[in-house]
């Protein structure tokens, strides 16, 4: 059994205090921040709770570790800011992973790479799908430089187009439980309109406060119609206070081509699993 006993982090007071302890050697924790930063804003919108959990061990004080596991719905995201307490949230992991489903998703930084095969091998779980995540973050300020063609028109992703845009995510899988849907009615969004109202271009911000599900419908292509969303997007998220930040997966050169003309820059690279039990 687990060495450790479970908690739930669950006030947006809590939320923000560990969030912000990953602020520490700012922006060195930014992708960890920006993803506690999520989820407190989601618990301030009623979403934390069910599906959406914030877990913890009693026995290490977390308030000053910042060890915990965030479970929302079969996604895993997790860190410490302790080299020491790396013991304690492999085992802390090892107990959330056991309550998940047939199929777990999980996004980390690369010194947790044995944790997760550890913690996958123990439960029966073999890997179904691996990528790397090439990290970008966009250092400096970029002016948003010209307009859309003629006929098109920025704004936000309407709800009414969220079964759209989740047929369209080439990723999309029971194990996201409607994500792109959670993501359009709790975080900003912007997509690119022509002039009948059809939505033909757009990006998301994820659970980690990054740039993602990102498409241009293939009619509209070669428009420039993806620049101007990154470029626009990225400028809404610095009005904010926000980092501009992105995961793009290592073999994608096209979307790494787009983010590295709009100024991101490659400052780490990250690991991106789905696994399932084995039967």
């Amino acid at each position: 059994m687990p060495a450790v006993t479970v908690t739930e982090i669950t006030g947006a007071d809590d939320l923000r205090k560990l969030r912000d302890l990953y602020l520490r050697s700012w922006p060195k924790h930014a992708y960890t921040y920006n993803t506690l930063d999520n989820f407190y804003r989601w618990s301030k919108l009623g979403c934390i709770g069910d599906q959406c959990r914030v877990y913890a061990d009693s026995h290490t004080d977390w308030t000053r570790t910042g060890t915990f596991v965030v479970k929302d719905h079969n996604e895993l995201f997790f860190d410490t800011l302790e080299p020491s307490t790396a013991k304690m949230l492999y085992e802390l992991l090892l107990a959330v992973l056991g309550s998940c489903g047939q199929s777990v998703s999980l996004v980390y930084a690369p010194q947790y790479r044995e944790h997760v095969i550890g913690v996958a091998s123990s439960l029966s779980y073999s890997k179904m799908h691996d990528e790397r995540l090439v990290c970008y973050r966009q250092i400096d300020e970029q002016c948003f430089n010209g307009c859309l063609p003629v006929g098109y028109q920025l704004g936000p992703v309407q709800h009414t187009d969220c079964e759209f845009v989740s047929d369209e995510w080439e990723h999309n899988d029971p194990v996201f439980a409607n994500l792109p849907t959670r993501l359009i009615e709790r975080n900003p969004s912007l997509g690119v309109y022509d002039a009948t109202g059809q939505l033909v271009a757009w990006c998301l911000i994820d659970q980690t406060g990054s740039l993602a599900i990102f498409k241009t419908m293939p009619d509209h292509r070669r428009k420039g119609l993806g620049r101007k969303i990154i470029e626009r997007f990225a400028r809404q998220l610095r009005d904010t206070g926000k980092l501009p930040q992105a995961f793009v997966v290592e073999d994608n050169v096209a979307s790494r081509t787009l983010f590295e003309g709009c100024g991101f820059k490659s400052v780490d690279v990250w690991y991106w699993s789905k696994i399932e039990k084995r039967a």
